[in-house]
């Protein structure tokens, strides 16, 4: 058989002919109307069905557009659900930033973070929790943690220097949401950084089990942790 498929078209001896499955789908693909007038063949064909029942070419057409438009339907669907979820994303950073931008000091910077960032729609309880450290001038309002207990308790936050989304031990769970954890499913723990170095804790819990898991993409939540940080640095070196 040639490129052009003249075997196709000029019949030869069956002996001459090797068709592949590519070739003659391919054919079909360029002649979408070879069926037309073929009704004898079209009886000879036999299409296996999942339930073990031969159907009809027209039938399986059907089938494959009907599955094919469900697809689509089902990809338009995620496409749109993501987009709302990038548009609240979007919203939550600016709001939070503009918020951290009008801070005078540390604890409205703690404050203004808490209270944007438990808006989320997927936040259902938030904790930071700053490193004690001499001269800190904050008020009582805002937690605080010994640095070296922070490093022991969270281990796996201060070594990777990014969000650590997973189940957590209840007495890690006591400490971030003290009083409030008992509806928590699954949290995230973020580090707010400023080159490098861990300056506070932000805690979000969510009452979903797995919400919060090891294969949730971080890079919201590590920006967030970042622009928290280099807020906090600003204020905490303020002359």
């Amino acid at each position: 058989m040639t490129s052009d498929l003249t075997a196709i078209d000029h019949p030869k001896p069956t002996s001459e002919i090797k068709l592949s499955e590519a070739q003659v789908a391919s054919y079909l693909r360029s002649h979408p109307e070879f069926f037309v007038g073929q009704d004898d063949l079209i009886a000879e064909l036999s299409l296996p069905h999942e339930s073990g029942k031969a159907i009809s070419l027209l039938e399986r057409q059907v089938t494959v557009l009907r599955e094919r438009g469900y697809d689509a339907k089902e990809k338009l669907g995620n496409l749109l659900e993501n987009a709302r979820n990038n548009d609240h994303l979007f919203e939550t950073t600016r709001n939070l930033v503009l918020s951290l931008l009008r801070a005078e000091n540390t604890t409205e910077v703690a404050e203004a973070a808490q209270d944007q960032l438990a808006n989320h729609a997927s936040i259902d309880a938030c904790e930071i929790m700053l490193v004690q450290h001499d001269n800190l001038n904050i008020s009582p309002s805002v937690r605080t943690y010994p640095p070296k207990k922070f490093e022991q308790d969270f281990e796996h936050v201060f070594r990777l220097k990014r969000t650590y989304c997973g189940a957590l031990e209840k007495w890690q769970l006591d400490v971030l949401f003290p009083g409030d954890n008992e509806s928590i499913k699954s949290t995230a723990v973020c580090p707010a950084i400023h080159e490098g170095k861990v300056l506070a804790l932000l805690a979000f819990g969510n009452n979903k089990k797995d919400y919060f898991n090891l294969q949730l993409d971080t890079l919201f939540l590590d920006f967030i942790g970042n622009v928290v940080g280099a807020i906090l640095y600003k204020q905490l070196t303020k002359a």
